[in-house]
């Protein structure tokens, strides 16, 4: 049986705070408790290793794949190789204007909603790029 039909606005209003409030709490609670238990597998891990003899940072570069000391570095060419395999487009009335992927430009939002397409939908930027732009040798 509903044991809230009986209640009026003003009170299930109350009760709904109530609720919301409870919710915030135990949310906040979650996340400090999820947050300990990652540093007590941490510690955990810690102590394993160590009891093991193995250095921290020697399992560490293990487990990611990489070393922690050194800072890997893209030079401008591996970038420009990694953008390589990606279909590049410009802009017919400015060349200067070029899109391969990811986010796009503002150049190429404007000039979509100009020829009346979405941004936001898929099949209209397939569409457009098909349309209005200029296909360049990756």
């Amino acid at each position: 049986m509903d044991t809230t039909e009986h209640l009026s606005a003003d009170e299930l209003k109350a009760e709904l705070a109530a609720l919301n409030q409870q919710r915030s709490h135990l949310s906040a609670a979650l996340q400090q408790r999820a947050e300990q238990e990652r540093i007590d597998l941490a510690a955990e891990i810690k102590t394993l290793i160590s009891e093991r003899g193995h250095a921290l940072e020697e399992i560490t570069e293990l487990v990611i794949g990489r070393s922690l000391n050194r800072k890997r570095r893209r030079s401008a060419s591996s970038a420009n190789d990694a953008q390589a395999n990606y279909t590049r487009y410009a802009d017919p009335d400015n060349p200067a204007n070029t899109y391969t992927r990811g986010r796009m430009p503002a150049w190429l939002i404007d000039k979509m909603a100009a020829n009346g397409f979405d941004p936001a939908d898929v099949e209209h930027r397939q569409q457009f790029k098909t349309e209005h732009l200029v296909q360049l040798a990756a």
